[in-house]
């Protein structure tokens, strides 16, 4: 009985470890996927960008920040008003400032 229950639990704490993984690979593909989004549009509007701006981006973690970015590309005035805000975005600020 003992070594049942052990096995169940050892299957359980498996499939646990499972779906965990998953769901951060997941998240990390969703990351990934936004931040070539935001790319794409920025040099759709922008051009070429600026190396420091891409550096910036590809430091972002947070996927919610990402995802408000995007939908600043099309907000911002101009570059420099987007740089501003992924600034804010990238010290934890709300980028919709």
């Amino acid at each position: 009985m003992l070594e049942e229950r052990a096995a169940r639990w050892k299957n359980e704490y498996i499939m646990l470890g499972e779906a965990r993984g998953i769901e951060i690979g997941e998240a990390r593909g969703e990351l990934r996927r936004g931040k070539m989004v935001l790319r794409a549009l920025l040099r759709e509007r922008c051009g070429e960008l600026p190396r420091e701006l891409e550096d910036v981006m590809e430091h972002l973690a947070d996927v919610d920040a990402v995802t408000q970015l995007t939908l600043e590309v099309w907000r911002a005035a101009s570059l420099e008003a987007f740089c501003e805000k992924l600034r804010r975005a990238a010290s934890g600020e709300s980028a919709r400032q």
